[in-house]
């Protein structure tokens, strides 16, 4: 027995042309429940289920799809942003020492394929030591964010290599990523502590770096 008729018959008036209970339950100034209770045993009501649910997973879609189109826009325009600071940022570094020697480094002996990581691979302490200086003071980037690993040989001791490149490099235990051990033992006896990666997960500051390498490959191949 249903109370309000008037109220009941709108109900099902308004689910016959799609509304969800929600909206019905609005519409209809009645709670969530009793109108799932006067339309749970209606088959129509079943079917308009259906369709509402497909409904919404096409409208959040489509909702998804705008998201990230507008988030691919801004990721750009931070890229385009970046570049251009370079251009302008690389006329005031050029002439400092350190600038320069952070760049030809890692044209040397950084990956420079890889669009989103900075990554410096060397087994010299000292590159790493200068191209970390070099990314504090000129990339901006605080410690706290540098990574590190290792990459080693299975004859070398890998406690013993961490605690060097700890020390030389400043960066703790906790920023270390987990070392790669390949092989049987080092061909290269300069390699006593394996070759250490020094990393930045930065998008931005990479397109930044790149940048200033191409800015500088361009001058220095005059």
């Amino acid at each position: 027995m249903v109370r309000n008729e008037e109220k009941y018959q709108q109900a099902i008036s308004l689910r016959k042309r799609g509304f969800t209970l929600e909206e019905i339950a609005k519409y209809c100034d009645i709670s969530k429940s009793t109108a799932s209770l006067w339309l749970k045993n209606k088959a129509f009501s079943a079917q308009v289920k259906k369709q509402n649910v497909k409904r919404a997973g096409q409208e959040n879609a489509k909702r998804l799809k705008l998201v990230n189109k507008a988030r691919s826009g801004e990721r750009l325009t931070r890229y385009k942003d970046a570049v251009k600071s370079a251009e302008t940022e690389y006329k005031h570094y050029k002439n400092n020492p350190l600038f320069v020697a952070g760049l030809m480094l890692y044209l040397a002996q950084g990956d420079l394929k890889e669009a989103r990581v900075i990554r410096l691979s060397t087994h010299h302490v000292e590159s790493h030591k200068i191209f970390i200086k070099f990314a504090t003071e000129y990339l901006g980037v605080e410690k706290a964010r540098l990574r590190f690993w290792i990459l080693l040989y299975s004859d070398l001791k890998e406690e013993k290599c961490m605690k060097k490149w700890k020390t030389y490099t400043g960066i703790p235990y906790s920023q270390f990523f987990k070392n790669q051990v390949i092989g049987n033992h080092s061909k290269k006896r300069t390699l006593h502590f394996g070759v250490g990666n020094t990393i930045i997960g930065n998008t931005v500051l990479k397109y930044k770096l790149n940048r200033w390498i191409e800015l500088a490959t361009k001058e220095l191949t005059k």
